[in-house]
């Protein structure tokens, strides 16, 4: 029987990150690789493939076996990874609702502190595990994916007490760090994923809220002084809800992004707003304010960024 032996994975939203994990899968022939897309894009892939131009990994075309608009026409699947923006959680959680079994797993690859815990919710007869992933990837208008400059890591982690539960999503780390990536495992991956988020919070809002790059913010002392009193506020929120944190953690990602990051790195954030797309800021300070509320902490920088970020994406 074909593929008898592999296991079962489906990507479900085939954009900048899930075409990047689509390519490096596929290249491996490590899975019998299945995505959920839809419309130009479904339609791109089954023309042409998944395409990756990357700076780290070269010219990828993936092939997937199918590549489907609805979870159904796959069946369940031993791995679901779930790479779509956090407003459309809930419809892609309805699309790939056939694929899950009780011993299946699924890995969101998304942004924010709640993608995991709301899929624990949805499903839970089945294994969620958690990630983030480092990279400057972007999703390009002929539905390929550009990865650009010398670095792209993964790390996965379970919330999970069940031993034989994290060796399930162990396995997952497993397959994927040999497709190349850089995917390493933690024990504490609720710190790995407030760690990102503070970033996110602050970068994300800054380059969006005045549409610029990273050298852009480093030529303005007023953006630079916001940026790390962002970070300073989600840090804090953080640490009053028990994440572990490094006690340097706003020093070191103020200095990166202030001395060793390219000065064109950009946000998603300030991408999506640029072309009137929804965007992520609930999930980044939408979610923190609410977490500050909970803790009882003081977010006032969060609170002027998310109602200036509100205005500018609402319509008019």
């Amino acid at each position: 029987m074909k593929n008898a032996s592999k296991p079962k994975v489906c990507v479900a939203g085939v954009g900048a990150i899930g075409g990047l994990l689509v390519a490096l899968i596929g290249r491996s022939r490590r899975a019998a690789l299945s995505v959920i897309a839809r419309g130009a894009r479904q339609e791109a892939i089954r023309q042409k493939g998944v395409v990756l131009d990357s700076d780290l990994f070269g010219h990828i075309v993936a092939r997937p076996e199918a590549a489907v608009e609805d979870g159904s026409a796959l069946g369940v699947q031993d791995y679901v990874l779930i790479c779509v923006k956090n407003y459309s959680l809930d419809a892609i959680a309805e699309q790939i609702a056939p694929c899950i079994g009780d011993d299946t797993v699924l890995l969101p690859v998304m942004n924010g502190i709640e993608a995991g815990d709301r899929l624990r919710r949805r499903f839970p007869h089945a294994v969620v595990g958690d990630s983030v992933i480092y990279t400057i990837t972007a999703a390009e208008t002929d539905f390929s994916a550009r990865q650009e400059g010398a670095y792209t890591y993964m790390t996965i982690g379970s919330k999970s007490p069940n031993e034989k539960e994290r060796d399930r999503v162990k396995a997952l780390a497993a397959l994927l760090r040999d497709t190349g990536l850089d995917c390493r495992w933690t024990e504490d991956i609720e710190s790995a994923i407030w760690q990102k988020y503070i970033l996110n919070c602050a970068f994300n809002s800054v380059t969006a809220r005045y549409q610029t790059d990273l050298g852009g913010i480093r030529a303005d002392a007023a953006k630079a002084s916001d940026l790390k009193a962002l970070l300073a506020e989600a840090f804090a929120v953080g640490e009053a809800i028990g994440a572990a944190l490094p006690k340097d953690l706003v020093e070191k990602r103020y200095r990166a992004m202030m001395e060793k990051q390219a000065p064109t790195a950009t946000s998603s954030m300030k991408r999506d707003i640029a072309a009137h797309r929804p965007t992520e800021l609930d999930a980044f300070l939408g979610a923190l304010l609410k977490k500050a509320k909970e803790a009882n902490i003081a977010a006032p920088m969060s609170r002027r960024y998310y109602d200036e970020l509100k205005a500018m994406t609402e319509p008019n």
